[in-house]
């Protein structure tokens, strides 16, 4: 009889390994299951431009093959993230700022916003379409807009595109609400993939007011390794990215603001610089993978840029201060012109 009863408790305890066996496997499974989130793409030809745009792969509303007058300018323009940092945050070595809750001890993040095809909603004074096309004239020149409105917890942003009639570029973001009530910044990375003239022989440059000529003219330094770089208001610090064989390209100013802002704000130490160019890797063509606390890479080996496929990154940096409350609206973003 206690023979029969030590066998029975064995069966009994394999019986409970194998059923947390299962489980376990089961758990890992749903795990594993990829989420695939709903795609939405059209494709726009609007006076000179042709792209299309799409919604997909966390990055936001990007667009690809973007040609201008019939000629390639982008292969894909895209908002990869938004990294915010507010000044009073969450320290993981620091238990006593864990504790109350987000709005009590006014302790958020850092964060790492991403706009997903599930995060955006209805544009009501559009249709109820989740990405708003539309056109406009502004002093005399027609411009059209591409725009997604998104909800990431507390943060309503609005996401978009002005292209105009005569070339010019503008990615936007505007952002309002608060995690909590405190000051913080919102780090907007746009990733533009530059294909002038369809070649893969793309240059970079720099240009200083005051500046040495170096061969390139006043002011004009000719990029050919990867960098980061940064803005210098005082010398109008301006970027140009050209085909090496016609000389055609896309002239990169830093944004001049959109009220109550009057320019893209300042780097700091969470987001240390205003620019970066790398050489174009179709496998960092993918979501933003350095989270909410880490800098952008991809520079590990210093490659050449010299007449290559090009990818400038551009950073702005968007001060939201406590004291305007979650309603104010503000907005940042670069300013990108064709040159022929």
């Amino acid at each position: 009889m206690p023979e029969r009863n030590r066998l029975a408790r064995e069966r009994k305890r394999e019986m409970k390994r194998v059923a947390w066996s299962g489980l376990i496997i089961l758990i890992a499974l749903i795990a594993s299951v990829p989420s695939f989130a709903e795609t939405q793409s059209e494709h726009i030809n609007w006076g000179r431009w042709s792209f299309d745009w799409e919604v997909r792969d966390n990055t936001g509303l990007a667009l690809r093959d973007v040609t201008y007058a019939d000629e390639p300018v982008l292969a894909k323009a895209s908002m990869p993230v938004i990294r915010v940092k507010y000044v009073k945050q969450m320290v993981w070595w620091n238990p006593f700022t864990w504790f109350g809750s987000r709005a009590e001890s006014g302790r958020c993040g850092p964060f790492q916003d991403r706009l997903r095809s599930q995060d955006l909603v209805p544009i009501v004074n559009c249709g109820n379409q989740k990405v708003c096309v539309e056109s406009t004239t502004q002093n005399n020149v027609k411009w059209l807009e591409l725009g997604a409105y998104a909800r990431i917890g507390e943060y309503h942003i609005y996401q978009s595109w002005h292209l105009s009639e005569d070339g010019e570029l503008r990615p936007v973001v505007q952002s309002r609400g608060l995690s909590c009530n405190t000051d913080h910044v919102h780090h907007p990375y746009w990733r533009f993939d530059f294909d002038i003239n369809g070649n893969g022989m793309d240059q970079v440059f720099v240009h200083d007011d005051g500046g040495p000529d170096s061969g390139w003219g006043p002011g004009w330094r000719k990029y050919t390794n990867e960098r980061n770089d940064v803005k210098i208001p005082e010398t109008h610090r301006t970027w140009f990215v050209r085909d090496q064989l016609n000389g055609h390209g896309v002239l990169i100013l830093p944004g001049t603001g959109y009220a109550p802002l009057i320019d893209d704000g300042e780097r700091d130490r969470f987001a240390d610089h205003d620019v970066a160019i790398r050489r174009a890797n179709a496998s960092e063509d993918v979501p933003w993978v350095f989270g909410a606390r880490g800098q952008l890479g991809y520079d590990e080996d210093n490659q050449g840029v010299q007449e290559q496929d090009i990818v400038f990154w551009y950073v702005a940096h968007l001060p939201h201060m406590a004291a305007m409350g979650p309603t104010k609206w503000l907005a940042a973003g670069p300013i990108l012109r064709i040159q022929r």
